[in-house]
C-alpha cells in the first residue's frame, strides 16, 4: 500500500462520471471531459442572453483572423455587446494583446460550453466540433457565423480530404457545426462554390470580403503605424527589409519540406531588391517547436511565432514565401511580392489536393533552393502585377475594405431581429 501511494505521487488515472485525468509528476497531462445528460440538459435550459457574442479564433489560439476584425469594428461603433473571447491558454498570456471590455472563456472547459449555449451570437473561423462532441445544442434564436480561415486558397479541405473524412468523429460533429451555422462569410465567386462543395448542409453563403484583409486597404499612416508595432514586438532594427516565411501544415510529422537556405536567400534578396534584409518566420502551430529548434541559431532571422496576426506580419513585410498557405492568397493584396517554394508537390497533391493547379496562381514556384534563387533573381514585378490582377478578376474577388463593416452590418439586423435567415 505504501509503494503504491508514493507511485501515485508521480503518475496517477482519476475516473470520474465527467472526466478523466491522467497526472504525471503532479501535473496533469491528459484531461477528457464526458458530458452528462444532466449538463446537457442544463446547457439546453440556459437562456439565450441577446447582446452576447462569442468569438473564436482557430480553437483559442490568439487573438486574430475574421473574428479580431469584427469584434474591433462592433467596439468602434460602440455597440452595447457583452463580448466573449474563447483562448487555449493562460489569460495573462493574452490580455497585452486584446482591446478591453473583452471577457474570456477557456476553450478545454465546459465554461465555453454554456458561454455558447447562452449567446445571442457566435461568430468563428473554425468548426465548433468538440463542443457539439461534448453536448453542445445550438437554440433557433441564436445565429452563427462562420468566416472560416482560408482565402481563395488551393489546397482541399474538409468533407473533401480523404484524411479528414475517415475520422468519423471528426466528420460526424464537424458537419452538426456546418449544418448550425446560418451565414457564411465568403470573398469570392471562387470560396462560394468551394463552401457549397467542401462542407455539409450549407444554408446562406454572402460574398461580403474577408474583414481581416480590410487591414490591406488602410491608410499608408496607418499600415507604418503596424508595421512600427510589428518591428518593435520582434526588435527587427527600423532599416531592414522583411522577407516573411509562413509554410502550411501538413499532414506529415517530416520537416524535410522546411530546408529553406535562408543564409544563401539574404544576399540575393540583397542583390535584386537593394537594402538589408532579414527573415521572419511564421510557422502553423503544429510545427513551431520542432522548426525553432532548427532556425533559432541563423543570423537576421526573427521568430514570429508568437505574434497574434499574420495579417500584421504581411502588411510588414517586403517579401512572403509560403508552400499552400492561404495567406500568401490574402498578401497578393498587397501586390508586394509572393513566392512558393514547395518540395512536394506532386506528393502532396495526391494526398491532400488542390481545387486548381498551382502554376496557375502568379506566384513563381521553386521545388529546390537553385529554383527559389533564380525566381528571385528572375523576378518581373510588371509581369507579377498583371497575374495577380488576372487572377484575382477569375476567382471574383470582392475585397475592398469594408468586409468588417458589412459583417457588422448584419450583426446589427440579428440582435435587433431584422435579419431574415435562409
Amino acid at each position: 500500500m505504501r509503494k503504491m501511494r508514493l507511485f501515485e505521487k508521480f503518475f496517477s488515472i482519476t475516473n470520474k462520471p465527467s472526466y478523466k485525468q491522467i497526472t504525471l509528476f503532479g501535473l496533469p497531462i491528459y484531461k477528457k471531459f464526458f458530458t452528462t445528460e444532466e449538463e446537457k440538459s442544463f446547457y439546453a435550459k440556459l437562456p439565450v442572453v441577446n447582446n452576447k457574442i462569442v468569438f473564436m479564433n482557430y480553437l483559442g489560439r490568439s487573438y486574430g483572423c475574421n473574428p479580431k476584425y469584427i469584434l474591433e469594428e462592433i467596439q468602434r461603433r460602440n455597440l452595447n455587446y457583452e463580448l466573449v473571447w474563447v483562448i487555449n491558454g493562460y489569460p495573462d498570456d493574452f490580455e497585452k494583446d486584446f482591446p478591453s471590455g473583452v471577457r474570456f472563456v477557456q476553450y478545454k472547459s465546459k465554461e465555453f460550453i454554456k458561454e455558447l449555449s447562452s449567446a445571442k451570437i457566435w461568430v468563428s473561423n473554425h468548426h465548433f466540433a468538440k463542443q457539439f462532441a461534448l453536448g453542445l445544442a445550438k437554440k433557433p434564436e441564436q445565429f452563427f457565423i462562420q468566416t472560416w480561415h482560408g482565402s481563395l486558397g488551393i489546397k482541399k479541405i474538409e468533407k473533401n480530404v480523404k484524411v479528414l473524412t475517415d475520422e468519423q468523429d471528426w466528420e460526424q460533429y464537424a458537419s452538426e457545426s456546418s449544418t448550425a451555422t446560418d451565414l457564411w462569410v465568403s470573398n469570392s465567386n471562387f470560396e462560394t462554390e468551394i463552401y457549397n462543395e467542401a462542407f455539409w448542409n450549407v444554408k446562406e453563403i454572402k460574398e461580403l470580403g474577408h474583414p481581416r484583409n480590410d487591414i490591406f486597404f488602410k491608410s499608408d499612416d496607418e499600415k507604418s503605424d503596424i508595421k512600427k508595432r510589428v518591428f518593435k514586438t520582434l526588435e527587427i532594427p527600423e532599416d531592414k527589409k522583411v522577407l516573411l516565411y509562413a509554410p502550411t501544415f501538413k499532414d506529415t510529422t517530416s520537416l524535410s519540406s522546411y530546408d529553406i537556405e535562408f543564409s544563401k536567400l539574404l544576399p540575393i534578396l540583397k542583390e535584386k531588391f537593394g537594402g538589408d534584409w532579414v527573415i521572419v518566420s511564421r510557422m502553423h502551430p503544429s510545427f513551431r517547436k520542432r522548426h525553432y529548434k532548427k532556425i533559432k541559431e541563423l543570423q537576421n532571422t526573427y521568430n514570429a511565432n508568437a505574434y497574434p496576426d499574420i495579417q500584421e506580419l504581411l502588411v510588414s513585410a517586403d517579401i512572403a514565401i509560403t508552400d499552400y498557405s492561404s495567406c500568401i492568397f490574402d498578401f497578393m493584396l498587397t501586390q508586394k511580392p509572393g513566392f512558393i517554394y514547395a518540395k512536394n508537390i506532386k506528393s502532396y497533391n495526391s494526398e491532400r489536393g488542390f481545387y486548381y493547379p498551382i502554376t496557375s496562381t502568379p506566384f513563381p514556384i521553386a521545388e529546390n533552393n537553385n529554383q527559389l534563387i533564380e525566381n528571385i533573381m528572375r523576378f518581373d514585378y510588371k509581369e507579377y502585377k498583371e497575374k495577380v490582377e488576372i487572377f484575382l478578376k477569375e476567382k471574383g474577388c470582392v475585397e475592398d475594405g469594408h468586409a468588417s463593416e458589412r459583417v457588422v452590418d448584419i450583426i446589427e439586423k440579428v440582435m435587433s431581429g431584422n435579419y431574415e435567415r435562409n
